[in-house]
């Protein structure tokens, strides 16, 4: 069974593997591996991933993977030595 911690975790693990990753690509890339309950198309027609996901996905990266909002994608942070 598929939960939100299942899909922050893939989420967490694809943008550390491409260190960049855009929104819409992650929207698409979910629903395709875990399916359309996960994702849904915001107030503006855009797409989003639930806030479920998000919540633990924050938590799990704990400010390591930071938000670009003009590029709509996320980074892994640099790791420090």
């Amino acid at each position: 069974m598929t939960t939100a911690q299942t899909v922050a975790e893939w989420l967490i693990d694809r943008i550390r593997a491409e260190e960049t990753l855009y929104l819409e690509e992650a929207v698409y890339l979910i629903e395709y591996e875990f399916g359309s309950e996960w994702v849904y198309d915001d107030i503006n027609n855009s797409p989003a991933i639930q806030r479920s996901v998000l919540d633990v996905f924050r938590t799990l990266h704990g400010g390591a993977i930071q938000w670009d909002n003009a590029e709509r994608c996320w980074t892994d942070s640099p790791r420090r030595p």
